[in-house]
């Protein structure tokens, strides 16, 4: 799941071997990389998400490398509530298997569990939901012990998993859409709490990534740039990865006229600050906003950037689409080769969900499926089947550092 949304419109019992953080210099005078489950140097994890419908089109499609990691979400507020399907957990309190999956706001369906399971071999990448429109004061409530048990489940299950994860904790700290992160402050004690109490619970197969919005969008929304994204960092020693979405082409920006900043501008406020940290990067979502690769056209996001949602339909070619947000992307990541060491796309049409579809009253996101259209798909082999990405295999864990792993 991208975001959360406001009432106001956007568009936007086994043993574990212990992980020892890997290190890699840096050519560019900042700080080495130093993180947990850090792949080789000159490679990059590619992680499919969101939901599980979307995962299984680009993989049961047969066309392409098994991913190197599968995203899911839960929300921490609501894993011990069956009345909620376990947030998406997909275990029940005695963590087994409850057999459903969750429907996130008719936005696809989830659950972590059946992620974990269905794809041995690729790491799991889990957005875990902080927002107070899950629980009212809920960042307060959970510093004062409020959900205690719900932590413990989710070291539960992070060490039943027994593989490599990683956790976005309250993610897109900066989107104007997620509740309760406009306290900074009370954002990031709460971040401390979460991997202070998964770590003396035991967990150790966890990389935590605190995962900036980096989006257009939000500037629009609140007029304003945000210049310092230092007032939600949690600390050094509590981060593993520095994390980020990009939706837009790489040079387009908001329509509010005092918030100019390009998605380009953005990740370079955030790799800027991720070098200095010495912290890998993942580009924890990303798809084209606003394609739909099988129909061949391109429309309106929404009035916060480019106009009325779903308006001012005009026709694009693969080749086009390509042109304008794939090729880009691809060019603005090997660029920055130092830093972004993981890249998730999110492989969904969009606009057959609820949240996102038609009236759009969420914004227009389209349809982002590599496999639906012949030409994306050749271009995106050729992108991904270069040595640099890493995909999903037996040796992978190996390769990030990580041994011993057997799902129970």
């Amino acid at each position: 799941m991208v975001v959360l949304l406001l009432l106001f419109f956007i568009v936007y019992g086994v043993h574990v071997t212990p992980v020892v953080a890997a290190e890699t210099e840096s050519a560019t005078g900042n700080k080495p990389l130093r993180a947990k489950f850090l792949p080789p140097d000159g490679q990059r994890l590619l992680i499919l998400g969101q939901d599980l419908e979307s995962v299984q089109g680009y993989v049961h499609s047969g066309r392409f490398p098994q991913p190197a990691g599968i995203t899911t979400y839960f929300s921490i507020y609501h894993v011990r509530n069956p009345k909620k399907d376990y947030g998406g957990m997909g275990l029940d309190n005695d963590l087994k298997p409850n057999g459903k999956n969750a429907g996130w706001w008719d936005a696809g369906i989830y659950n972590a569990w059946t992620s974990a399971v269905d794809y041995p071999n690729a790491v799991l990448a889990i957005g875990m939901e902080l927002a107070e429109e899950q629980a009212e004061n809920g960042l307060a409530r959970l510093l004062a012990g409020a959900f205690d048990p719900e932590i413990q489940k989710v070291a539960g299950f992070l060490k039943k998993v027994n593989k490599p994860v990683f956790l976005r904790i309250g993610y897109e700290f900066d989107g104007a859409w997620n509740g309760g992160y406009q306290h900074a402050a009370r954002y990031a004690a709460a971040w401390r709490k979460i991997v202070d109490d998964l770590r003396a619970a035991g967990v150790t197969n966890t990389a935590y990534v605190w995962q900036s919005s980096t989006s257009p969008a939000d500037d629009s929304i609140e007029g304003r740039f945000e210049p310092d994204l230092s007032i939600w960092y949690p600390g050094d020693s509590y981060v593993d990865w520095i994390g980020c979405s990009w939706f837009l082409r790489l040079d387009e920006s908001g329509s509010h006229p005092k918030a100019t900043k390009t998605q380009r501008d953005l990740l370079e406020q955030l790799f800027a600050f991720a070098r200095a940290k010495g912290k890998p990067v993942l580009i924890a979502e990303a798809a084209p906003q606003g394609y739909f690769i099988e129909a061949k056209k391109n429309a309106n996001i929404g009035a916060v950037i480019d106009g009325p949602s779903g308006e001012n339909v005009v026709p694009k070619d693969a080749e086009t689409i390509w042109r304008e947000w794939y090729q880009p992307f691809f060019d603005y990541v090997g660029a920055n080769a130092d830093i972004v060491r993981g890249v998730a796309y999110i492989n969904c049409y969009w606009d057959r969900q609820g949240m996102w579809g038609p009236p759009y009253t969420s914004g227009l996101w389209g349809d982002s499926r590599i496999e639906a259209d012949p030409r994306i798909t050749a271009l995106w082999l050729k992108a991904i089947k270069q040595p640099v990405w890493l995909h999903g295999g037996p040796a992978l864990f190996t390769a990030l550092g990580y041994e011993g792993l057997h799902l129970k």
